[in-house]
C-alpha cells in the first residue's frame, strides 16, 4: 500500500504538473485544452501506473530476503520486481532460486485473494517474470520461476476485476489481450508473424511491459517460430532454414530443441538433398559436432534424433569427406582414376568416415584455404600418417568391412574385415604402411584392388563377392522384394540375401536342368562392361534374359554353351525353359 511519504510525493508531483499547464493561449472552453488536459493527466498516470520503486531499494529487499531476514510490508512490495536479479553477495544466486520463494508467492496469493494486493506490487511480478533470463540459471531458479508464472496465471483475475472496466494502465489493458503471456504456450501466438517479419504487435506490447531483450519471451519465440515452420509444406520449409538458423544463433537458449525439431522434420521430407546451410551449422563444433563423433561418445547430442535422422546428416558429412579426399588431396597428384565416381555408388552404405593428412597436407594449410577448412570440418575425427609425407588416406567403413584407400598411386586399396581388423581405427596417427594401414599387401585383406585402367569392373566383382552392391542395386532389390510381382535387373553379379522366405520369383532359382548355376552365370556376366541379367520369370511365367548392348563375342559363345538362345524382338540372350 502507499505509505504518507509517498502520497505526499504523489500529490506535490500532480500539483507541479497541472502548474505547468499553459492556460494562456487558449479562451475558456475550447475543446483543444480539454483534450490536452487530458493527455498530460494519461501520461501521468500511465507513468505512475508502471513506477517501480528505485533499483537499490528493490536490491536491498531481495538482498535481505536472500540472508534469511523477515522483511516488512514496505520490503515485500520492493521485492517484487527484484525476483530475478542476481545477488552479488550471494554469488549471484536470485531470489527465485531461494528455498523461502514457496512462501513469499503464498503471501502475495494470499492478499491476491483478499483485495489487498496492490497493483503495483503484481505489475512488480510480471516485470521478474519476463524479465528472467534462462541463460547459465539455476534448476532450482527455473523452477522457482515456473511458480512464479503459476501465480501470477492464478491471481491475474482477481487483479483485472480489481481494475475495472475505467481508464487502466497500459500493461493491463496488454494483459487482457494477451492472456497467453502467463501460460506454457507464451509465444505460439505470435510465431508466424515473427517468421514472416511482422514483428510491430509484438514491438507494441513489449515495450508496454517492459519485456528486455534478454527476456525468456524471445528465446521462446524463436522456438515457437521453429515449430511453425515444421508444419508448412517440404519446400517452403526448406526456404525458411536458413531464417530458422538466423533466429537461433541470436536467441541460443533452446537450440538443441529447436535443431532436433528442424532435423526430424527435413529427414521426413519427399526428398532429402543435402541441405549445406543446415549441415554446416550443426557439425560446427560449438553445436553438435560431426555425427562421426557419435559412437566415439563425444558428439552425444546426436542422441537427441533417431537413427535415420543422424543417419542421414552422416550421408551428407560423408559424401562431403569422400569428395573432399579425391577433390583435394588424390587431385594434387592427379590420382582419382575415376574412385570418386565409384565410391559414390556406394554412398548410401558407408557407416563411417575418417580421413588420415599427411605431414604435407598439414603444413600446405598454412598457404590454402581449402586444405585449411577441410582439415576444421574434420576436427576431432582425423588422424595423421607418419611415414609417407606427401600420402594421404581416406578410411570408410561399409557394412562389416572398412575400406582403406590412399591418396597417390602405386597404393592399392584394401578392403578388410572390421571384426579382424589389425590396426585401431581411432588411433590418432598410423605409419600408413604394411605395419597397419597397408598389412594386406601381405595378405589378411579380404579384398586388394589396384588401380590399373578398367579396374572398377575388377573391384565391383570383388566387392560383390564380399555382399556389397551399389545403392542403386541395393534400393532396387528391396523395392523387388517388396513387390514381387516386378521385373528384377541386375548390373553384372547380384545376391540374394535380402530376399524374403517364399518370395513367388527368386532371382537365384536355378532353370531346370540347367548345366549352370546361378552364382557361375552372375560371374561371367560381371566380367562384361554393361552386361546385366534380366529375371522375369514370375508365377505367371516369363524368361530369364542376359541383356549385353555391346555384343561381346566371347560372351555369346559361352552363354550358347550354357544353352541360352538369342531372341531378336529383344535383341538379348534368353533361357528356354520349358
Amino acid at each position: 500500500m502507499l505509505t504518507l511519504p509517498a502520497i505526499e510525493i504523489l500529490a506535490r508531483q500532480l500539483a507541479a504538473t497541472i502548474a505547468s499547464m499553459d492556460f494562456s493561449t487558449e479562451e475558456p472552453g475550447m475543446s483543444r485544452l480539454v483534450e490536452k488536459a487530458c493527455a498530460e493527466s494519461e501520461r501521468l498516470f500511465q507513468g505512475y501506473a508502471k513506477a517501480k520503486p528505485s533499483r537499490e531499494d528493490a536490491y536491498a529487499a531481495a538482498l535481505a530476503f536472500m540472508r534469511g531476514q523477515q522483511l516488512d510490508v514496505r520490503q515485500l512490495d520492493m521485492i517484487a520486481s527484484a525476483l530475478s536479479e542476481p545477488i552479488r553477495e550471494q554469488g549471484g544466486g536470485r531470489p527465485l532460486g531461494h528455498q523461502r520463494l514457496p512462501s513469499l508467492l503464498e503471501h502475495y496469493e494470499a492478499e491476491a485473494e483478499k483485495g489487498n494486493l496492490w497493483r503495483l506490487t503484481w505489475y512488480g511480478l510480471l516485470s521478474s517474470y519476463f524479465s528472467f533470463e534462462p541463460q547459465r540459471v539455476l534448476d532450482a531458479e527455473r523452477l522457482g520461476w515456473k511458480q512464479l508464472r503459476s501465480l501470477l496465471h492464478q491471481t491475474w483475475p482477481l487483479i483485472d476485476k480489481q481494475a475495472g472496466g475505467h481508464l487502466v494502465p497500459d500493461w493491463i489493458a496488454v494483459m487482457r489481450r494477451e492472456p497467453e503471456l502467463l501460460t506454457d504456450q507464451p509465444a505460439d501466438k505470435y510465431a508466424q508473424d515473427f517468421l514472416q517479419g511482422q514483428t510491430e504487435a509484438v514491438e507494441r506490447f513489449v515495450t508496454d511491459l517492459g519485456i528486455p531483450q534478454t527476456s525468456w519471451f524471445w528465446h521462446t519465440l524463436v522456438l515457437s517460430a521453429v515449430s511453425t515452420a515444421t508444419s508448412a509444406n517440404d519446400n517452403a520449409f526448406s526456404n525458411l532454414i536458413p531464417k530458422l538458423i538466423q533466429l537461433i544463433e541470436e536467441k541460443p537458449v533452446f537450440r538443441d530443441e529447436a535443431i532436433e525439431k528442424i532435423l526430424i522434420r527435413y529427414q521426413r521430407s519427399a526428398v532429402t538433398p543435402v541441405h549445406e546451410r543446415l549441415k554446416d551449422y550443426v557439425i560446427r563444433k560449438d553445436v553438435w559436432r560431426n555425427p562421426k563423433l557419435k559412437a566415439a561418445g563425444i558428439a552425444t547430442a546426436w542422441n537427441r534424433v533417431p537413427d535415420p535422422v543422424w543417419q542421414m546428416v552422416l550421408e551428407w558429412v560423408n559424401q562431403r569427406s569422400l569428395r573432399d579426399f579425391f577433390d583435394i588431396l588424390a587431385a594434387r597428384n592427379n590420382a582419382d582414376e575415376g574412385r570418386l565416381s565409384f565410391w559414390s555408388k556406394y554412398l548410401k552404405q558407408i557407416t563411417w568416415t575418417r580421413l588420415i593428412f599427411s605431414s604435407d597436407t598439414l603444413i600446405l594449410a598454412r598457404k590454402q584455404q581449402s586444405i585449411r577448412d577441410l582439415i576444421a570440418r574434420e576436427e576431432g575425427s582425423y588422424a595423421t600418417l607418419t611415414s609417407k609425407r606427401d600420402v594421404d588416406a581416406f578410411m570408410m567403413q561399409i557394412g562389416k568391412y572398412v575400406v582403406i584407400e590412399f591418396s597417390k598411386k602405386p597404393n592399392a586399396c584394401y578392403v578388410y574385415s572390421s571384426e579382424s581388423l589389425k590396426f585401431n581405427r581411432n588411433a590418432g596417427r598410423y605409419s600408413g604402411t604394411t605395419d597397419d594401414l597397408a598389412y594386406g599387401f601381405h595378405g589378411g585383406a579380404e579384398a586388394r584392388i589396384i588401380h590399373r585402367k578398367g579396374w572398377e569392373n575388377q573391384a565391383r566383382y570383388e566387392l560383390e563377392a564380399l555382399g556389397i552392391r551399389p545403392d542403386a542395386l541395393v534400393t532396387r532389390h528391396v523395392e523387388d522384394t517388396a513387390h514381387p510381382g516386378s521385373m528384377q535387373t541386375f548390373s553384372g553379379n547380384y545376391s540374394t540375401s535380402s530376399l524374403s522366405p517364399g518370395t513367388s520369383r527368386s532371382p537365384r532359382r536355378e532353370p531346370p536342368g540347367a548345366p549352370y548355376s546361378m552364382s557361375e552365370l552372375e560371374r561371367l556376366v560381371a566380367r562384361y562392361r554393361d552386361a546385366r541379367i534380366k529375371d522375369r520369370r514370375g508365377v505367371n511365367g516369363g524368361r530369364l534374359w542376359i541383356e549385353d548392348p555391346s555384343q561381346h563375342s566371347t560372351l555369346a559363345t559361352e552363354l550358347q554353351a550354357y544353352g541360352f538362345r538369342w531372341g531378336n524382338s529383344r535383341a538379348a540372350w534368353y533361357y528356354p525353359e520349358s
